[in-house]
């Protein structure tokens, strides 16, 4: 099927619509695709261009990127809007809805040719997936800014230029997303340092720390895990599939990422084992394949999986049986099957494994074999699962015995 960027604008989400139904998309998340795609060519319309321009695009995804990393957009919200663009700009660049696009998110900024080729040499670096787009995004955003100031290069960008631009940065955006500019800052100017495009990488200057705001989530209580996991109706091919993934959780206390990516030739059913790598940190790890959670995926895949190409063990009920887009869509079936049990709607499936770390450490593992188990090379990772141990926290309690209120004596 041929590209759609010559096909008239107004003509594009008729085309669309009737692509994603002939896909096998359901009415609701058909209805969903089709509304993004909407706003995108209304916006095209309101810039009086009568075919698909990918200028307007970029600006698009440059104001929900600023909107996400401002805190005003919750990452949920923004990874679906992200895939919604990229479905519908590949059904306009391909013809086919089955072929998604792999373009690298995040800043849209446009660059002078110098400024854009240290981006793109920079961000080809050895990144890790989960930060390239943020990494991206950083970078984009620095050059920009320089540009702003009257550069067109790096050729007399010092120190100053840097701290100015920080400033900037502190007056819109969250200590969390400052954390992540100074990184990153940090890793292009050791990148420019070492392609001897600056003279110094500054590595004294992006050493000062931000002190980021942390949450403590309450764990979720062993009661309404049951509860969850009875609730769900293992007599469906949807309840085999929800089942397996909320074993996992529960009972190994996989991430909602490595769930997704999990494939059938990571289990090893001779030995009894799970063989991953996990996506955000990229540490090789061996878990047991214990009875009920080997038992749970044994039923789902020889039962209700259904016949495909994937190698994920994980796939759409409905066509097309791909695999599942992201860890949203596991939080997505964590949440269905919180509101089915009768619990909260706004949990996180990664209470699940906050509850399993924080009953190994209430039980009398050490916090360094919790990090072990899970994965963590840094054991700071892991201590937060300390903080909900209430019980062993009572012990710390000091008495208040021989200490007199104000005005008083002691009782």
């Amino acid at each position: 099927m041929p590209p759609r960027e010559t096909m008239p604008i107004e003509h594009l989400l008729e085309s669309y619509e009737a692509a994603l139904v002939q896909t096998g998309y359901s009415i609701t998340t058909k209805l969903l695709l089709v509304k993004r795609a909407e706003l995108m060519i209304r916006r095209h319309l309101n810039a009086g261009l009568a075919y698909f321009d990918q200028t307007i695009i970029n600006r698009y995804m440059g104001e929900i990127d600023d909107k996400y990393f401002k805190g005003n957009m919750q990452k949920k919200h923004y990874e679906r809007t992200k895939r919604e663009i990229d479905r519908f700009v590949s059904y306009v660049c391909t013809g086919r809805i089955d072929s998604l696009s792999s373009t690298l998110r995040g800043a849209r900024q446009e660059l002078t040719p110098k400024f854009e080729q240290i981006a793109k040499e920079f961000v080809a670096g050895d990144f890790h997936p989960n930060t390239r787009c943020d990494i991206r995004w950083v970078t984009h955003k620095y050059f920009n800014w320089l540009e702003g100031q009257g550069f067109i290069d790096m050729a007399g960008v010092g120190a100053v230029h840097i701290q100015k631009f920080l400033l900037a940065c502190s007056e819109q955006y969250p200590p969390s997303t400052i954390h992540n500019i100074r990184l990153y800052l940090k890793k292009l100017y050791v990148f420019l340092y070492t392609t001897e495009q600056a003279d110094d990488d500054y590595s004294a200057l992006f050493s000062f720390a931000v002190n980021r705001e942390k949450k403590v989530f309450p764990v979720l209580p062993k009661s309404d895990i049951a509860k969850l996991l009875d609730t769900i109706d293992r007599s469906k091919t949807k309840g085999k599939r929800n089942y397996a993934i909320m074993m996992l959780g529960t009972v190994l206390g996989l991430r909602a990422c490595d769930i997704v990516a999990l494939k059938l030739t990571d289990i090893d059913w001779l030995r009894g084992e799970i063989h991953i790598v996990q996506s955000k940190t990229t540490n090789p790890v061996i878990l047991p394949l214990t009875q009920d959670v080997g038992e749970a995926l044994k039923d789902y895949i020889l039962n209700a999986r259904p016949s495909a190409v994937n190698n994920e063990i994980f796939l759409r009920i409905k066509a097309p049986h791909t695999k599942l887009a992201s860890a949203v869509t596991v939080g997505d079936i964590y949440r269905d099957c919180c509101v089915a049990a009768g619990l909260p709607a706004n949990k996180r499936f990664h209470n699940l494994r906050r509850a399993l770390g924080t009953s190994m450490v209430t039980n009398g593992v050490s916090v360094y074999d919790v990090a072990q188990v899970f994965g963590d090379k840094n054991v700071n990772s892991t201590k937060p699962y300390l903080v909900t141990d209430a019980e062993h926290l009572k012990m710390c309690a000091l008495s208040f015995e021989g200490i007199a209120p104000a005005g008083g004596e002691a009782q």
